[in-house]
């Protein structure tokens, strides 16, 4: 008497459970794999925006080194550049570039002592220093509002092309 469900030596199909394993296990790992792809994506993009937002802090350190700073704090956007206003010259903010990119520039002054040191003079004819804070700030409607760069740099009252140096290059 034979069973329906004993299998002949000579046959060569799957059975259901063999089928339902192996669509398990593709499964699965297609999932691992889609997981895997949407945080290398996330990585790439955050890296992408900290690249970004490293090059817009040297750019607002650098105009600082020119332009001395007016107050003790300012903040700003990086919108305005040619092409980004509309016809009524209000900033058209679905062109520009760097649309969600914001800085903060915190300045404090921070006096120079050498209290170790001796000095025939009195210290009072250091120069202060500025202690500048730059903080580049990323917010889309996409990602989470977040600060991907905080640069802090010390500046001097000295200007940064003194006039030799703008003759030997010849900005003038």
């Amino acid at each position: 008497m034979r069973t329906p469900f004993l299998r002949l030596p000579s046959g060569r199909g799957f059975v259901l459970l063999e089928v339902i394993l192996c669509i398990l296990i593709l499964g699965l790992s297609m999932g691992a794999f889609l997981r895997s792809f949407t945080v290398s994506l996330n990585t790439a993009r955050k890296s992408q925006i900290l690249t970004t937002a490293t090059l817009l802090a040297q750019q607002v350190l650098e105009e600082y080194e020119v332009i001395p700073p007016q107050g003790n704090h300012e903040e700003g956007s990086f919108v305005g550049n040619e092409g980004d206003y509309d016809e009524d010259n209000f900033p058209n903010l679905e062109k520009a570039q760097y649309k969600n990119y914001y800085w903060s520039v915190d300045m404090e002054e921070i006096r120079v002592e050498y209290p170790d040191a001796s000095f025939e003079g009195d210290t009072k004819d250091f120069e202060n220093l500025t202690k500048m804070t730059v903080s580049i700030i990323y917010n889309d409607k996409n990602l989470r509002h977040f600060i991907p760069i905080k640069v802090t740099t010390y500046l001097t009252n000295a200007e940064k092309f003194t006039n030799n140096s703008k003759r030997e290059n010849k900005l003038y």
